[in-house]
């Protein structure tokens, strides 16, 4: 198992090289892929679990933004759930509550950080009903187009908002 982590770990640092150089998602998908590893050898399998999840966020969020392509992810996915197959949680809980919707629990704001742009991202889709890049810049006059749709990636990840429509009529809204 050991060398199935480690090609996974190489072949996760070969994609990193396509994420942007200056981008913080670079350095945060490095450090949880180690975590992975630390995790893995101090036989941690309830953080190896939670590691794995965000890792497989950030190569989405990754192929939103186009650094690495559908196959590549594809695959790169593929191998963490099979690792992710092969760790057991350590506490096994015996009755676990079916929720809904999951979405709602997460728009409830539990567990969740958002950074002060995404919040306020948040509140002007709640105030406007519904937006685009463009009209989010205009209240974000100093944040860059990329790093609001980062932003809204990870929005969109966390199931609180929607993205509607397709190539240049994209608009996002909360999602209900």
């Amino acid at each position: 198992m050991e060398e199935i982590f480690l090609n996974l770990t190489n072949t996760a640092y070969k994609l990193l090289e396509y994420f942007p150089n200056k981008d913080p998602l670079k350095l945060k998908t490095k450090e949880r892929v180690l975590s992975i590893m630390e995790n893995l050898a101090l036989e941690d399998s309830d953080k190896v679990l939670a590691d794995i999840e965000i890792v497989l966020g950030y190569f989405e969020i990754a192929k939103n933004n186009g650094w690495i392509n559908s196959i590549n992810y594809l695959i790169i996915c593929n191998e963490y759930k099979k690792l992710k197959d092969k760790v057991k949680p350590t506490i096994v809980k015996s009755v676990e509550p079916k929720l809904e919707n999951p979405q709602k629990v997460l728009a409830s704001g539990l567990d969740i950080k958002f950074s002060d742009r995404q919040r306020k991202i948040l509140e002007f889709l709640r105030e406007k009903e519904k937006a685009q890049v463009m009209d989010l810049q205009e209240v974000l006059p100093a944040v860059t187009k990329r790093t609001i749709r980062r932003d809204l990636d990870e929005l969109l990840s966390a199931g609180q908002i929607i993205r509607m429509g397709e190539f240049n009529q994209v608009f996002y809204k909360v999602n209900a």
